[in-house]
Formats: C-alpha cells, sequence, structure tokens
C-alpha cells in the first residue's frame, strides 16, 4: 500500500468536508463515520491494486530469463500486464 494510514484519514475527511459544501450534497449521519467508511474504501481499492502487483511481479519473474534474453523493457512488460491483469478482474486503474 502506498498511502500511510495518516494520509489516508486525511484524505477521507477532505472528502467528507468537499461533499458537505458541495450543493446537492447531503452527507447522511455523523461524519466522522462516513470519514471512517470512505477510508476502509480506499484501503480495500488499493489492497486489489497491491494483489494485481504482486501478480505481475509473479508473472515477470517466471518469464525473467526469456525478458532479459529478448532484451525487452521490463517497464513497458509491467505496466501492460498490470491493466491485463486488472481489466481480466473488473478493475479500473
Amino acid at each position: 500500500m502506498r498511502l500511510s494510514s495518516n494520509k489516508i484519514e486525511y484524505l477521507s475527511e477532505k472528502l467528507v468536508k468537499l461533499m458537505r459544501e458541495r450543493d446537492g450534497i447531503f452527507v447522511a449521519g455523523d461524519e466522522a463515520e462516513v470519514a471512517r467508511i470512505i477510508g476502509w474504501e480506499i484501503v480495500e481499492e488499493l489492497k486489489i491494486e497491491d494483489e494485481i502487483d504482486d501478480e505481475v511481479d509473479g508473472v515477470l519473474e517466471q518469464y525473467e530469463r526469456q525478458i532479459s534474453a529478448g532484451d525487452m523493457d521490463q517497464g513497458m512488460l509491467r505496466r501492460k500486464l498490470k491493466v491485463e491483469l486488472a481489466k481480466k478482474r473488473g478493475y479500473t486503474l
């Protein structure tokens, strides 16, 4: 996960504040609870991305020799694999 718990908490509270200030959006219930739920959702999304990254790492390790021998750009291959795996899961990066 690339965000600290403090950063996730900050972003969650900031989103609730922005929603509260926006016309047409009504935050029902306790704002702290809404921020906590938003934070939880952020963490869950980051976990999915981490799982995809781990899967990409596994695929790259599996074909490491072929990649090295073929002078392939590992960064480009990593990005393509990540997009493909995310798409298979129905996840948008």
